[in-house]
């Protein structure tokens, strides 16, 4: 299986991450400004996004290969 998100998407996903972070961890100031800078640097079309999103799909792709490797072992239809 492949999940493939694109910049906008991306951009969602990290809007509502840092949303909850930001209303529901007890953060210093420092630490919330630190946040809603960096989220802002992430304009629809910039690199920084772009790069942002190539690393989400990189990680998301690394951990389904993962989860699915180790069902596949577990199930003993395929060992490495």
């Amino acid at each position: 299986m492949r999940v493939i998100l694109d910049e906008q998407e991306a951009k969602s996903f990290m809007a509502l991450i840092t949303s909850v972070v930001i209303d529901q961890v007890e953060l210093g100031e420092k630490a919330d400004e630190a946040i809603r800078e960096w989220r802002t640097h992430l304009e629809e079309g910039s690199v920084p996004l772009f790069d942002f999103a190539v690393a989400m799909n990189e990680a998301l792709g690394n951990k389904i290969d993962d989860e699915l490797s180790k069902t596949i072992r577990r199930r003993d239809y395929y060992r490495s």
